[in-house]
């Protein structure tokens, strides 16, 4: 028998060669099975990162921005050549040359890991860093940087560098709460990227390699340094020369000042946002970043703003001085500004601080309306055939089982009664009993068929009471009630959106008016005509002071918990709300007249300083007679009374004349 010998020295190759091909075998399989493991980087082509919408006024003003994160999207051919060179020279020198990885920098880094005991060098390509914040997490472990390695060349076997750089530029933090460079850019220095200069693109550079340590925001020094550092990378590789580089250096850094945390129009983008997160979802809205031009109009919402801090701070005051008790930030607020022609809310404020309390009371509160509601009543009687010439008897009166409870006993804000008194008079002083009297002989139900028609949802109150504003009702609904008045006879649901569009132009929605005929042109006209009386001669004379015709009502609810004044022009309608959260009395003299109207008028103001004067155009079917201002019959010579121009609902006018002071004894 023959016997071999193998030398000791060729075992231990042997031995050796069998496990270095075990160890590959063994990487390789852990390779593949990293690589079988990884998602599929063709969903870049489809990929859609988190971006901005913009909510805007109807002229396109920005107002707000919706995001999860803040982006802003930019085409790589938008991108300035100074920024891309600097983030090349910071983040990634080679990248134009390589294939996804660079061999070098990963020996560098780990012989840096093993000597540290732990992962604390990168050595990271852009598109490695790419990889890892679309399809992996932050965590630094051994598994986590073989795939990062094995996604950046599969990027880069299937996209272009300028596609993976436009996705890099687009993705990354870069921090103060921006999402890639274009916010970046506008959050730092106020402009687009485009427009950076050679020194603020090197100081964006500086920051993906930490975002809140080199912000700008957080300390200013670190950023200065940073940029320092991304300038001689420049330098080194050839971006730059070195009479540049030192210049730039010297540059100051100029940013813009961080925005005001306060908001503009606060509950109506959150009102807004509710209404489309409703019909879009909450992924798609934070998601595709829409364009959203809303009806608001930004000149009248800062007018609006200004006008109610004016008037609760005026308010504040008196209630402080007489230690009334206010409750938690004081009174509270809410106007409501419209469009009547189209339904447009052209201004909104739910209350007097949004970061104290975000509940809209322009759409949400419930009160009392007071008198602001006796338009209602009246524009029944005028439908059923009533004229503002017809005598009613301010009187004492019991209604008997008027309410659920008793029988009831009206009385006059004054305590006084007024005797024989047009429907004109009736409502220009705000009588209460003269309006329950009125009430009664139209019908509740008649009441409640127009109130439908004119858009209330609010359930009423089916006893007499409702001709005082007993039944709770919202500003949004009794203002858009009252904008069917100046749009004759037109109902038109409000609304805040105009149009929604992609981040590319394309539409999604577009608005389109939901519109009611309400109530009869002729009728409408009357009655503006009557609440234009209201401001000349009653409750509501300190809009005298717009100087333009207006038409408008106060109102003034049980022990002086809420102040109303809703008016209008031919153009505008807005109503103003006033009142304590948790509905205690405001005091004996803050009444609709004293405290709601002045934030009416210091609004309508400043929206229509610049605007010619109009009136109210009478429709169809109007007739003008000259009465008797005291018996509402029409007027000759042996009238003793003041005689003044009365409109009428054709076939309603007056047919008998003034003659002498018997025709009042006859009324009583």
């Amino acid at each position: 028998m023959i016997k071999y010998h193998f030398p000791f020295k060729f075992s231990i190759v042997a031995l050796l060669m069998a496990t270095t091909a075990i160890a590959f075998g063994s990487f390789i399989g852990f390779l593949f099975a990293m690589y079988n493991s990884l998602p599929a980087v063709t969903q870049l082509s489809e990929y859609k990162p988190n971006v901005v919408s913009h909510i805007l006024d109807r002229s396109g003003r920005p107002i707000a921005e919706l995001y999860r994160e803040k982006r802003v999207w930019i085409q790589y051919n938008s991108l300035p050549t100074n920024l891309i060179n600097a983030i090349v020279a910071t983040e990634d020198a080679k990248f134009f040359e390589h294939k996804g990885v660079r061999p070098t920098s990963i020996l560098r880094a780990f012989i840096t890991d093993v000597r540290k005991g732990r992962i604390a060098q990168g050595g990271s390509t852009i598109t490695q860093q790419l990889a890892k914040q679309l399809f992996l997490t932050p965590r630094k472990t051994i598994v986590r940087k073989v795939k990062e390695a094995l996604l950046a060349v599969e990027i880069e076997r299937i996209y272009t560098k300028e596609e993976i750089l436009e996705l890099y530029c687009n993705q990354i933090y870069l921090g103060s709460g921006a999402y890639g460079v274009e916010a970046a850019s506008r959050i730092y220095f106020g402009k687009s990227a485009t427009d950076l200069s050679t020194a603020e693109a090197a100081l964006i550079a500086g920051l993906p390699k930490s975002p809140s340590k080199y912000s700008p925001f957080n300390d200013f020094d670190m950023a200065g340094q940073r940029r320092s550092i991304v300038l001689s990378r420049m330098l080194a590789e050839g971006y730059l020369s070195e009479k540049a580089e030192a210049a730039l250096k010297l540059e100051p850094i100029n940013l813009i000042k961080r925005k005001n945390e306060k908001s503009i129009a606060p509950h109506f983008v959150e009102a807004v946002r509710i209404e489309l997160e409703g019909k879009y979802g909450p992924e798609r809205l934070y998601r595709e970043g829409m364009r959203i031009t809303t009806t608001l109009d930004l000149d009248m919402q800062i007018a609006a703003e200004k006008a109610v801090l004016k008037g609760t701070d005026a308010a504040n005051k008196r209630l402080r001085s007489m230690r009334v008790y206010t409750g938690e930030e004081g009174v509270q607020a809410a106007l409501v500004a419209i469009d009547p022609h189209d339904g447009s809310i052209l201004a909104l404020v739910g209350g007097t601080d949004f970061t104290h309390s975000k509940f809209n009371r322009a759409f949400l509160a419930k009160r009392q309306s007071g008198s602001s509601f006796k338009p209602f009543v009246y524009a029944a009687a005028l439908d059923t055939g009533f004229s503002p010439a017809d005598i009613i008897i301010d009187s004492p009166v019991i209604f008997k089982g008027a309410t659920e409870h008793d029988n009831w006993k009206p009385t006059n804000f004054s305590s006084k009664f007024y005797g024989p008194v047009t429907l004109r008079k009736a409502l220009e002083k705000s009588l209460n009993v003269a309006s329950v009297k009125l009430l009664d002989k139209v019908g509740i139900k008649a009441v409640a068929n127009i109130v439908k028609r004119l858009g209330f949802r609010s359930e009423l109150n089916n006893n007499l009471t409702i001709a005082l504003g007993s039944s709770a009702v919202t500003p949004i609904e009794i203002t858009a009630a009252y904008s069917t008045f100046a749009n004759m006879g037109l109902y038109v649901e409000p609304h805040m959106v105009s149009s929604v569009q992609t981040t590319e132009g394309e539409i999604i929605e577009q608005f389109r008016p939901i519109i009611l005929d309400a109530i009869r042109p002729e009728v409408a006209y009357v009655l503006t005509n009557m609440l234009k009386g209201v401001v000349e001669n009653g409750t509501g004379q300190v809009a005298k002071s717009l100087n333009r015709p207006v038409a408008g009502k106060t109102g003034t609810t049980n022990d002086n918990r809420d102040a109303w004044f809703i008016g209008y022009t031919p153009d505008i309608v807005a109503g103003v709300w006033v009142g304590l959260d948790n509905n205690k009395s405001m005091g004996k003299s803050e009444t609709g007249g004293r405290t709601a109207a002045p934030i009416w008028v210091d609004f309508m103001q400043a929206i229509t300083a610049n605007k010619p004067v109009e009136d109210f155009t009478p429709p169809e079917r109007i007739v003008v007679r000259t009465i008797d201002k005291a018996t509402g019959k029409l007027a000759n010579e042996k009238c003793r009374y003041d005689t003044f121009e009365e409109v009428f609902v054709e076939g309603t006018e007056p047919t008998g004349y003034c003659q002498d002071e018997k025709i009042l004894e006859s009324l009583l």
